[in-house]
């Protein structure tokens, strides 16, 4: 089962990422048309109802509800190997072959769990095992904090954040022995890309919509556009040829976004819901990207032998 390890700076969205990845299964396994079924361990099953819910309420996870989530398996299945989530061919034979389990370990506060590993400490709320040992890791990138020309950030910027990244990916690199063949795989995910500063996109000199999720190419280079400048270190030591110990996979990239009402003087923002052709009420996000996401990890589960 390979293991997936979700990092993301403070408030950056890191409950709200496993809710609409949890969405979407729900969604794509709506119906017995589909194809995919999708279910979680029930060891973990009410935290990440609870976060679902809430949601499905208008609001996001509340502290408790984020404390509740450390780590879920998602056990998914697909009708056949060559067919995607996103594929309009359908095949009526459910498919034992093309099955993945996906482990998936919520790494908190990811700069204070880097001091404590550098002073030689254990990190406090995962398994370092499960962390040097991940197949892969999904990098947040709150879209909030990408850096203005001539402002105060008022969300602040992401340098310690890039260092803290990047001393995991060191950890990480000098955990794997030399010429080991096993391959892991950087996934940049931009959260909250709908309330991104305009500007940050002019600075970065590229369009208000990124490229869609099957132009692997041009959403590369949208997205390098801004990690070269908000996430330097982090870009370089994934992107360098020489580094010895570890591949990394070309990294891939998607852009999350949840629909939201307008805050009033009594309410905070509130999840936006919308009417689904069968009736009944679904969240307003970018489900493509989750669901692109989602074959994005079978892939990584077929490789690493799940």
């Amino acid at each position: 089962m390979p293991h997936i390890v979700i990092i993301g700076d403070r408030d950056s969205g890191k409950t709200t990422f496993l809710a609409l990845l949890y969405a979407a299964q729900v969604k794509s396994g709506a119906t017995r048309a589909d194809d995919f079924r999708f279910h979680v361990d029930l060891a973990s099953m009410e935290e990440i109802s609870e976060v679902f819910q809430q949601l499905m309420s208008g609001s996001f996870p509340d502290s408790a509800a984020k404390e509740g989530i450390s780590d879920i398996n998602f056990h998914v299945g697909y009708r056949r190997s060559r067919l995607g989530i996103l594929s309009r061919r359908r095949s009526k034979a459910w498919s034992p072959d093309t099955s993945a389990s996906l482990h998936f370990v919520l790494l908190r506060n990811l700069d204070a769990e880097m001091s404590r590993f550098r002073s030689g400490s254990s990190l406090a709320n995962v398994n370092l095992r499960d962390v040097l040992e991940s197949d892969a890791m999904v990098i947040l990138v709150d879209s909030t904090r990408l850096a203005v020309v001539g402002e105060e950030n008022p969300h602040g910027t992401m340098t310690n954040y890039d260092g803290a990244v990047e001393s995991l990916l060191t950890a990480l690199q000098r955990s794997r022995a030399r010429g080991d063949p096993k391959r892991f795989h950087p996934i940049f995910l931009f959260s909250k890309f709908d309330s991104v500063n305009k500007k940050a996109l002019r600075r970065a000199k590229i369009e208000d919509v990124p490229p869609g999720v099957r132009e692997t190419t041009l959403r590369a280079a949208y997205a390098r556009a801004l990690l070269d400048t908000n996430l330097p270190k982090t870009i370089a030591k994934i992107t360098n040829r020489e580094v010895q110990g570890v591949r990394f996979a070309p990294p891939s990239y998607f852009f999350s976004r949840v629909a939201t009402e307008a805050a009033t003087e009594n309410l905070r923002d509130r999840v936006r819901l919308l009417r689904g052709d069968d009736g009944g009420w679904e969240l307003d996000y970018s489900a493509d990207e989750y669901l692109a996401l989602l074959e994005r990890l079978r892939t990584i589960a077929t490789e690493a032998g799940d």
